[in-house]
């Protein structure tokens, strides 16, 4: 039986590695997960007797890493965030730990196509866009309707709750004139508090019933390196659920939104007020722009697309 290796943070991303475990099993390979936790002697064992290390998002020091790829017999990094960068910009150290992490690589996975041309840098083979995706048949579909007043929501990490903080007065006004009311799921509540948002704590379990409670998904972001790199799953998730979305145009959103279609794309505040504002009054629309985005989900950021691909990769080296 071949044997696969995942190595990553000691907070895995399901998203990344957890879910492509089924169909790897399904080609015959036995997986383990370890994370830095792991002892390096360890580690190195495990290595030793796997037919494949797959690494996601870690920059290793060049003696572990020649370690590493001495013993290992293919090698993967994945990443999926500027870690080149880092997020405070440009880092020498950082680039060059990422550029020996690609140029030590058999297959190189990004998740965005910014990330890519990143990569590309410093090899121009054995590069693969994998997007990061969901199981779109785990999200129920929103049904759209008039309602009372519109719900606008936003999920994610409290990492990223710091892009709200451009929005606050907008979310103010909105929320005062009765257009619609803000809901923010995260795993703490954030800074930003305009009058009448809603706060709800993340669950895993609730998670796909709290964005049934949206009637559209909003995703700001700043024109920063960061932000360029990261890989949009606020909008996959939006999508996957039916959920028309608006963002500002940076990055991995540029390559998901169809402008009209299944989302907008707004730079300024007042051009985020006038579509929140029609996707508010217009059930029609969001029930329109709902259908396609979930048919956005399925084609090109779905487990069930991108599952059987990552797999075959990793099988053909």
């Amino acid at each position: 039986m071949k044997r696969i290796l995942f190595l990553t943070h000691r907070n895995p991303q399901g998203y990344r590695i957890q879910q492509y475990f089924p169909f790897l099993e399904a080609r015959g390979f036995a997986v383990e997960l370890c994370t830095t936790e792991t002892a390096f002697p360890a580690l190195l064992t495990r290595v030793r007797a796997s037919d494949v290390v797959y690494i996601q998002r870690l920059l290793m020091n060049p003696l572990k890493l020649s370690m590493l790829r001495t013993l290992a017999k293919r090698l993967v990094f994945d990443f999926d965030d500027a870690i080149m960068y880092g997020p405070r910009g440009e880092s020498a150290t950082r680039r060059r730990k990422f550029a020996r992490m690609v140029t030590a690589s058999d297959v190189i996975f990004c998740g965005n196509r910014f990330l890519l041309s990143e990569a590309a840098n410093y090899r121009s083979e054995g590069l693969f866009y994998v997007p990061t995706v969901v199981d779109t048949a785990e999200y129920p579909v929103k049904t759209h309707g008039p309602v009372p007043r519109p719900v606008t929501g936003w999920i994610g990490s409290s990492s990223t709750l710091k892009y709200l903080a451009g929005l606050e007065g907008l979310m103010g006004d909105l929320t005062e004139n009765g257009t619609c009311s803000f809901e923010i799921v995260a795993d703490r509540a954030p800074e930003v508090r305009a009058g009448g948002m809603v706060f709800k704590k993340w669950e895993k379990a609730k998670e796909k019933q709290l964005l049934l409670g949206f009637d559209a998904g909003i995703m700001p972001l700043t024109d920063d390196i960061w932000s360029r790199g990261k890989c949009g799953l606020k909008l996959i998730q939006y999508m996957a659920s039916g959920l028309p979305s608006v963002t500002h145009p940076v990055g991995a959103a540029m390559e998901m939104i169809v402008e009209g279609a299944n989302g907008f794309m707004r730079s300024d505040i007042e051009g985020w007020k006038d579509v929140l504002t029609r996707l508010a009054k217009d059930p029609e629309l969001r029930k329109k722009m709902g259908r396609s985005a979930r048919q956005t989900a399925e084609e090109r950021y779905s487990l069930a697309v991108w599952g059987p691909k990552v797999a075959e990769i990793i099988d053909s080296l």
